[in-house]
């Protein structure tokens, strides 16, 4: 069409093609669904949520969990949106099952990362839907103290004794102690990027031995493997940046 044949005008991005002197709402950013701010309000919500869970849980590293045993469940959910779309009783419910049952079954990280986006996505705009339809709603975030657990080094219940406390101890399983010394090691980096304390590398490595022992590495082995790589490729003593060429 050409734009002079248009009596509308060309629409906003995230206008769904509605002209913006025409729409009630003005004109929306492209995500805000045809209400102004909703998506950034939204958003705004979810990383109020996403704060709370690192307070009450701390860091995770957990197993994704997704496999191709899930993929009956992801064609089911396929057929069921399918279905409603074409008998003309689509809702909510059937889109974000066909997003999560998708993610279920992916074990691709670059594809299950794809697939979460996605999910998320959807769950956002539903989330759009109702604030859009039933008005002023809030979120409330969840407070609490979460789950009182952490991997410590081995004489913490030792000194906390010492203090006079009684302290509540119990021994990770196998599968749980390298979950629990990925997300300590993700703690651990963390604190260092935000004090540039050299404690904290001490911290780091006492982890990184940690791990390399439950993977049945000693410190003398991965110290050699550090040594080798660094003979291979380098170490950064010269402070070396590469840029990426730029694209012709």
């Amino acid at each position: 069409m050409n734009p002079a044949d248009n009596p509308y005008g060309a629409p906003a991005a995230g206008d769904s093609g509605t002209p913006s002197a025409l729409n009630p709402y003005g004109a929306p950013a492209a995500g805000d669904s045809g209400t102004p701010g909703a998506l950034a309000r939204v958003l705004a919500d979810v990383a109020a949520e996403r704060a709370a869970q690192d307070t009450m849980w701390g860091v995770q590293d957990l197993p994704d969990g997704t496999g191709p045993e899930h993929a009956a469940a992801a064609d089911a959910a396929k057929r069921d949106c399918k279905e409603a779309w074409e008998g003309a009783r689509l809702t909510w419910r059937h889109i974000l099952a066909e997003e999560f049952h998708e993610s279920l079954a992916e074990t691709d990280p670059q594809a299950l990362r794809t697939e979460l986006v996605q999910t998320a996505a959807v769950a956002v705009k539903w989330v759009q839907a109702l604030d859009r339809r039933e008005g002023d709603l809030t979120h409330r975030t969840k407070t609490g103290p979460g789950r009182l657990e952490k991997l410590v080094r081995d004489r913490v219940p030792e000194l906390i004794r010492a203090a006079g406390r009684v302290p509540e101890v119990r021994v990770a399983g196998d599968g749980e102690y390298l979950v629990l010394l990925r997300a300590k090691l993700y703690e651990e980096v963390g604190e260092f990027a935000e004090s540039g304390a050299v404690e904290e590398l001490a911290d780091i490595l006492e982890v990184v031995y940690a791990l390399a022992a439950a993977n049945g590495v000693e410190p003398d082995e991965l110290d050699r493997l550090r040594a080798a790589k660094a003979a291979r490729n380098g170490s950064f003593a010269q402070r070396r940046v590469l840029r990426r060429p730029e694209d012709r």
